[in-house]
């Protein structure tokens, strides 16, 4: 439409004040909701129970709702700018004013700087609550009470799986239980390979000489299939393991399966298996002993025998013969890294 000259070309200073507030009205809305998402989660994700995915999932969709909420703010907001620019509005280009657009342009750093640092805090919270998350880190976020230990090597192109409890290796297929933190030491016997469920979010190298250490947990059982467990058959979920480092012509044939079972249905695979459940307390829920305890085990442990000896420090040696060959025959280097 036309105005007059001086409409046409003067400085309008309360309509630039007015577009300064709406950009920071978006980013600052687009900050709350970004935060709010991040600390109560409005999107719950339906992975929920598998750690650490169920974490990086939270993750992606607090970044994608910000994205979807403070993305389409943002591109309304540029079109409204356009239309009040637009020649139909002003019929020529006004004059620059010093000082014009400083309210705007700081209002646009601040926001990129808040927005920046925030997203650089959220992602370092979910990185330290999955990779550099310790077991004892990975009980307290996930509550289990019980854990349980595996090794993990590579080779070209199978796995190995030795479980604590279990007297055999397991190698295209391994059983582990539900509602336990399982920790596993992962290492390789040739070239650098990568150990990698996607369906549950775990990705760590195996690299010849080192051992790198990670978890994951498994909160139910869905039943999806059924495993033997001598004359028994026993519900189970089936999670794909694959390398995700390239490893040599075999590479993509480099598969495995975790089948993951109830610990109840675990017990009683183990002991058809002719071993146990090796279950370890990991101290949340009260599983931790007491002084008083430990001081009474001590103390039975050290009981005299009958011919004058004491029985605990006989075993004692045994078990420190035994662990001082394990340590023998373990890499002498041995670093953990991601």
């Amino acid at each position: 439409m036309a105005t007059d000259d001086a409409s046409a070309t003067g400085f309008d200073e309360r309509g630039d004040r007015v577009e300064s507030l709406l950009w920071g009205s978006v980013f600052l809305f687009t900050f709350l909701l970004f935060v709010y998402e991040f600390g109560f989660g409005l999107l719950e994700p339906e992975e929920e129970g598998l750690f650490p995915l169920s974490t990086i999932i939270d993750f992606k969709q607090t970044m994608f709702l910000a994205a979807l909420v403070g993305g389409g703010l943002f591109v309304a907001l540029v079109v409204w700018a356009v239309y009040r620019h637009s020649v139909g509005v002003r019929d020529a280009a006004a004059p620059m004013v010093p000082g014009q657009g400083r309210l705007t342009l700081s209002v646009f750093v601040l926001a990129v700087l808040v927005i920046m640092s925030t997203t650089i805090f959220v992602g370092a919270s979910t990185l330290a609550q999955t990779d550099e998350a310790t077991p004892a880190d990975a009980a307290a976020q996930t509550g289990a009470t019980q854990q349980l230990h595996m090794d993990v090597v590579a080779s070209q192109w199978f796995w190995r799986f030795d479980v604590d409890g279990i007297p055999h290796s397991q190698g295209e297929q391994v059983v582990l239980p539900a509602e336990t933190l399982i920790v596993f030491d992962t290492t390789s016997a040739d070239v650098i390979h990568s150990f990698a469920i996607k369906e549950l979010g775990i990705t760590k190298d195996a690299i010849p000489a080192q051992s790198n250490r990670a978890w994951f947990y498994v909160g139910e059982v869905h039943g999806e299939t059924t495993i033997r467990a001598g004359d028994q058959t026993i519900p189970a979920d089936r999670y794909e393991v694959r390398c995700a480092e390239l490893c040599g012509k075999a590479h993509s044939e480099m598969i495995a399966s975790v089948y993951v079972v109830s610990p109840a249905d675990y017990e009683t695979w183990a002991q058809a298996q002719g071993g146990e459940a090796a279950f370890e307390p990991t101290g949340v829920g009260g599983d931790e002993h007491s002084e008083g305890e430990m001081g009474d085990d001590e103390h039975d442990g050290g009981e005299m025998g009958d011919g004058g000896e004491m029985d605990g420090d006989e075993h004692t040696e045994e078990e420190s013969g035994g662990h001082d060959e394990r340590i023998a025959a373990e890499p002498a280097a041995v670093y953990n890294v991601r």
